[in-house]
Order: C-alpha cells, then structure tokens, then sequence
C-alpha cells in the first residue's frame, strides 16, 4: 500500500505504550484488592482502549497539522511531521482516526454482550473518545486552552487506569481511587512537560496552554512542585488509606520523577530537550515500576 510507512509513522506508536502501562496498572490494582486476574478480559479491554488511544495521534496531527508546519517535531512534542511534508494524507488520516474510534466501540460493545458486562461501559468509551478526539478538534480545542491540561491529566492518568480498573473488577476499587491522587499529579506535569519544546510555537499558534501562558521557568517549578506533591502524598497514603500495597516500594520509585523535575528545575536552559526527556520518561519509569511491584505481587 502506497504511504503505508508513513501512516504507520504518524499513528507514534509509543504513546500507546505509556497507555498500557497505564491500563495494566489500573487492572493490577483491581487484582491486588482480590479480583481474580482474566487475560482473555485484559486483552479484550485493552483492545478497546488500543483502538481508541491509537485514533487520538492521528486526530490531533490532522487538527494540528497548520501549527505544525513551523514546529520541530521530538518524540512527545511537535506531531508527527507526516502531514506536513505529505498532506494529501490529511483526508486519510482523519478517516483512520474515525474508523479507530468506531473499533473501539464495536469491541467494547462485544466486551458488555460476552462478559455480560455493565453497559456504563459503553458511556465510559464515550466519554475517553469525546476527549481524545476534542482534544485539539474544534470546538473544544482542549489543547489550546489552560483548562485543557487538567482534561489531558484526567483522561490519561485517570479515565485510562480507571478503565483497567473497571474492566477488572466491574467497578472502581478503593486503591484505584487513592493511587489516582499521585497519578493526576504526574499526569499535569507530563502534560506540561510535553508543551514546554514547543512554547514559542504555541504562542504563534495562539495555543494558550500552561507551558505558553506562564513560560518555561514557571513550568518547571510547577513540574518540580507537582513531583514533590506527589511524593508527599504517597508517603502520606498509608497513613490515611490502610491498603495491602506496599506504599514503601511505591514512595521509592517516586524518587525517579522527583530527581528529574529538580534536575529540569537546576539544569541550564540550553539542555532543554534533556530535561524534558528525564521528566517524562521517569513518570514513564514510575508507571512500569509499579506495573512490576503489583506483578510480582501477585505472583
């Protein structure tokens, strides 16, 4: 098929990774609390989601792909580049993301008549799609709002997880909705550090996310703040919230995201892409940590 690398190329597939480390912790959680693990329902669910979080790269470089055009594409920032340099794809690219969102709901819809499943299932595939899909879609734009990196945080950090959660248990269960606190935490700063390579562009582009309202120095303060919450929060958890997890492993790999917001808040400008880098794929770190801790639990 003609332009197949590049459509291949602009679905960044190593998104949908950092959204399975998501998933699987949500779904770990549910089992530590004595659900009894499923892999046919892991898969199933996570199918779902895979469906709806892969259509979200192809939506947001089709709504974004004007501003992309003076941006520099990195690896969690700048789109794809694909339409820039091929946009006779454009058409194409909304049509997968579309043709993805509607997989997503058939599978979801097979999940609730297999499993016998609660059709609020379905709302819930409703709701991750409407946000992915207006994240930088008109008229929502959530992407080029400030509000927009709370709705990034909640449907990443939260609606993802909770997903595995929900397709685990049934329901919410009680260590989902604690651990949701540090996660929302890491989510915010994720989603400003992902804005931070492309402020300058975003200001031309009149995008007025955190990163280009307040700028890069405030930025990172508030990534290194956020850390630091987090960190605190987790050490305060089993005080508060007896659990079977072991809060103390847990309170050691948020050190990961900690070192590096204050390594991007000391480290000089120029090492940007650097500091970026470290923050990000040390939440990332995190996430697959605790994947760990909650596997070898179980086991």
């Amino acid at each position: 098929m003609k332009n197949l690398k590049e459509l291949i190329v602009l679905g960044r597939f190593h998104f949908v990774f950092g959204g399975l480390l998501l998933y699987t912790l949500g779904y770990l959680l549910a089992v530590s609390s004595g659900i009894s693990l499923s892999m046919d329902r892991f898969l199933w669910g996570y199918a779902i989601l895979f469906f709806a979080h892969l259509s979200v790269s192809y939506s947001n470089d089709f709504f974004d792909a004007k501003g992309d055009r003076i941006s520099k594409p990195t690896l969690f920032s700048g789109g794809s580049g694909i339409l820039v340099k091929h946009p006779e794809l454009a058409g194409t690219a909304r049509k997968i993301a579309l043709s993805l969102i509607a997989l997503s709901f058939l599978a979801a819809a097979g999940f609730v008549h297999y499993y016998q499943f609660s059709p609020l299932l379905l709302l819930y595939v409703l709701i991750g799609n409407f946000c992915g899909w207006y994240y930088s879609a008109p008229p929502m734009r959530f992407s080029h709002k400030l509000y927009g990196n709370m709705v990034f945080a909640l449907t990443v950090c939260i609606l993802v997880p909770g997903f595995g959660n929900f397709i685990a248990s049934g329901t919410i269960t009680s260590d989902m909705w604690v651990f949701a606190i540090p996660l929302l935490l890491y989510g915010y700063a994720f989603t400003i550090g992902v804005q931070i390579p492309d402020i300058e562009v975003d200001r031309i582009n009149k995008k007025k996310n955190y990163a280009s309202t307040f700028g890069e120095k405030a930025s990172y303060r508030t990534i290194a703040a956020l850390c630091m919450i987090a960190t605190a929060v987790i050490y305060a958890i089993p005080y508060i919230f007896p659990s079977n997890l072991d809060y103390g492993a847990i309170l050691i790999y948020s050190f990961f995201p900690l070192t590096a917001s204050l390594f991007g808040l000391a480290a000089k400008r120029q090492n940007s892409e650097k500091k970026i880098m470290a923050i990000i794929s040390s939440i990332f770190l995190f996430i697959a940590l605790c994947d760990a801790y909650l596997a070898l639990s179980y086991v």
